[in-house]
């Protein structure tokens, strides 16, 4: 929370919000469903890209992505199990069903699956779209990826307002001790995530407890 705090203006609650998806990154594996985290915004210049990059210091085995084909995304995910961190999603994710789709099929662990054609035989193969997932873009996600989505609504920093600056070639090194805890937590504290039944508040209901359950 204090990583993500220190370095951006945040809506009200998003800073346990973002820590816990980061742990989720972690943990993914005890959960039947991953939510995407979609980092919004009206405009351009609100962060999103920043905020980004301070999760991708935290997270484990990340993948950056500013565009992306849905025959390549299904296929890095099977060869490298990444925490996928994708941006720039307005320039481009709107304009493919397919993509949408694959990205859809992540959500939970029993439908994470995509089937193609391989080789010069042409046989079938089952490929995994199971990882956790961010997608930073400008105005909201298309309807069934945000609903399959936890929002975090960036804004431009007024000019009273003040963080700290982000120096990109240390934060991963800052940040190196804390991955580590992570790491150790999650696989701590594995088989006990993967029983537990948490009570949901009964404001949320179907998909959107299913989002915040893990």
């Amino acid at each position: 929370e204090q990583i993500f705090s220190r370095h951006l203006i945040l809506p009200d609650h998003a800073a346990p919000a973002l820590a816990l998806w980061v742990m989720h990154a972690y943990a993914f594996d005890a959960f039947f469903t991953s939510p995407l985290l979609a980092i919004t915004s009206p405009v351009k210049r609100c962060a999103k890209t920043l905020l980004l990059i301070v999760a991708g210091a935290l997270v484990p085995r990340r993948l950056f992505a500013s565009n992306v084909t849905a025959a390549v995304l299904f296929r890095v995910i099977e060869k490298h199990a990444p925490t996928l961190l994708i941006d720039e999603a307005d320039t481009f994710l709107s304009d493919s069903d397919t993509l949408r789709g694959v990205i859809n099929s992540g959500h939970t662990r029993t439908t994470a699956i995509v089937i193609r054609s391989s080789g010069d035989d042409h046989d079938p193969r089952v490929f995994s779209t199971w990882c956790p997932k961010a997608i930073a873009s400008i105005r909201e996600l298309p309807d069934t990826l945000a609903d399959r989505s936890i929002e975090i609504a960036m804004r431009r920093k007024s000019k009273t307002e003040t963080v700290e600056p982000l120096r990109g070639d240390r934060i991963d090194t800052t940040c190196e001790p804390i991955r580590q805890k992570a790491a150790r937590w999650a696989d701590d504290h594995l088989e006990e995530l993967r029983t537990a039944d948490p009570e949901m508040p009964a404001s949320l209901h179907d998909r959107a407890a299913d989002c915040w359950r893990p």
